[in-house]
């Protein structure tokens, strides 16, 4: 505890570990959502609402510039301010598309001998991509510059609509107001976002994202050995049959060691698998270049 005066301030270190991360979550909704209400608490960890209601107070007093409360919306919003706890973009990233949970413990300790493969993608700064977050959630535009392979940096008013990763990395889905199109926009690539109005843009007039394709995939016709193929990708029969978003196909063909050529001309020990309904595909509106 610190004092001020004849007050006890508290202090994040003199709280119990389960308010800690009642805290922080606390922390990250208003942080990468820009709002939080009482029943979020409540709902995340199955307190009573005097309780959630002690815990925001708490963080109040901890950090009374990061939120404030909003009495037309009933909710508190983010406001800006020093945070009290450090926040991994990627681990961030993940928890908010349901793919890990959203906790201050980043990282487990390794419990075998281990390697995991490090990206050397840029490590895109923490203000950017909770910018971005915020106004996807609250639906806002963005004014964004953003560095693209061929029309190098420029600024762009963009509606962000969906977060996508491709295995590898890290897209937003968005609306571009100048062309009027949904494209993905590499998220290492933004370098500076500032909030918008209001967007008008939603992702049920995004014909590829609501769009769902079924990839045909077997063993390389090629291949010496289809049955350890078929083992490895866990065939259960001599097709594999992935669904996927119509905007997706492109970073699964790039991701994965798929011949799509019309003849099976690659070379099958490095291209184990081979499609088999590209001209269907192309049929049904996957974009061209997927297939480049």
């Amino acid at each position: 505890m610190e004092t001020e005066g004849c007050r006890t301030l508290p202090t994040l270190e003199g709280q119990r570990s389960a308010q800690r991360e009642r805290l922080f979550f606390i922390e990250f909704s208003a942080l990468f959502l820009g709002q939080l209400r009482r029943k979020d608490v409540v709902n995340q960890f199955g307190i009573s609402e005097p309780a959630a209601t002690k815990d925001l107070s708490l963080y109040a007093q901890l950090s009374p510039d990061v939120m404030t409360y909003d009495f037309r919306r009933k909710c508190y919003l983010y406001t800006g301010g020093t945070l009290q706890f450090a926040h991994d973009v990627d681990q961030s990233l993940f928890a908010l598309a349901g793919e890990r949970a959203i906790t201050q413990r980043a990282e487990q300790k390794a419990r075998v001998p281990s390697a995991v493969e490090r990206s050397i993608k840029r490590q895109v700064p923490l203000s950017v991509v909770s910018g971005i977050t915020r106004c996807l959630n609250q639906r806002l535009t963005i004014s964004a510059v953003y560095r693209s392979m061929r029309g190098g940096e420029r600024e762009r008013t963009l509606s962000p609509l969906a977060l996508l990763h491709d295995g590898l990395r890290w897209h937003i889905r968005c609306y571009e107001e100048e062309t009027e199109l949904y494209k993905d926009y590499n998220l290492a690539r933004f370098v500076s976002v500032t909030s918008g109005d209001a967007s008008r843009a939603s992702l049920d007039n995004d014909v590829r994202w609501n769009r769902w394709v079924e990839l045909e995939l077997v063993a390389h016709p090629k291949s010496e050995h289809p049955e350890t193929i078929r083992l490895d990708y866990g065939f259960e029969n001599s097709v594999k049959k992935i669904r996927l978003r119509s905007c997706l196909v492109g970073y699964f063909l790039r991701r994965w060691p798929i011949d799509y050529t019309d003849d099976a001309t690659e070379e099958p020990r490095r291209y184990q698998l081979y499609l088999t309904n590209k001209r269907e595909l192309v049929e049904s509106g996957v974009t061209e270049w997927a297939f480049r």
